[in-house]
């Protein structure tokens, strides 16, 4: 669910700006380092995952369940819409604005995507609780592999061989605010 929901936003952000005449929020490179950098630790983290206390009494999943049950579709269509909505929102307001070059709003979103992706694998610990009573810290691997995530998004923006090569921009405090607050805003939406 969690890597789904991460690539289906990416897929309705690039594709809801190209029907909306605007250029790619988002390029691929861009896109591959969230996928492959950012979002593999965490993933890989959520794999051991302690169970929730009631897991027992849940009902066994039939033999011929599909993988993605409709739960999981619908968690993952709502997360990459509520990605989506907010992030386009910005994108079309920063891109109309005149103000800012492509490469810089491009960083935005690039800052924007990475950090939202490591705020809602917490919303992926359980898909049947809240983040509030999902325990976010017993799961020593995933706190370890959502720092080295955002340590990876601030190597990717600030080390000037990879901002070079990915054509970022400096971000400021001003932005930094913005990213944090949009990030627990969408994470407020999903849950």
């Amino acid at each position: 669910v969690y890597l789904l929901a991460d690539s289906f936003s990416e897929v309705i952000l690039v594709l809801g700006s190209l029907m909306m005449g605007l250029p790619l929020p988002i390029t691929a490179a861009q896109i591959l380092w969230i996928n492959l950098i950012t979002d593999g630790f965490p993933a890989a983290a959520l794999t051991v995952e302690k169970s929730h206390d009631d897991v027992m009494k849940e009902k066994p999943r039939p033999k011929k369940a599909k993988i993605l049950d409709p739960e999981m579709r619908t968690l993952i269509f709502i997360i990459g819409i509520v990605t989506d909505f907010v992030l386009l929102a910005l994108f079309w307001k920063l891109y109309h604005s005149n103000l800012f070059e492509i490469e810089y709003i491009r960083t935005i979103m690039f800052a924007a995507l990475g950090l939202d992706s490591l705020l809602y694998v917490f919303s992926c610990k359980s898909l049947h609780h809240s983040v509030l009573k999902a325990k976010i810290w017993e799961n020593k691997y995933l706190l370890l592999a959502v720092g080295f995530g955002l340590l990876l998004q601030l190597v990717a923006l600030y080390v000037p061989f990879f901002r070079d090569l990915f054509n970022f921009r400096m971000l400021g405090v001003a932005e930094w605010t913005l990213i944090i607050i949009l990030a627990v805003f969408q994470l407020f939406l999903i849950e």
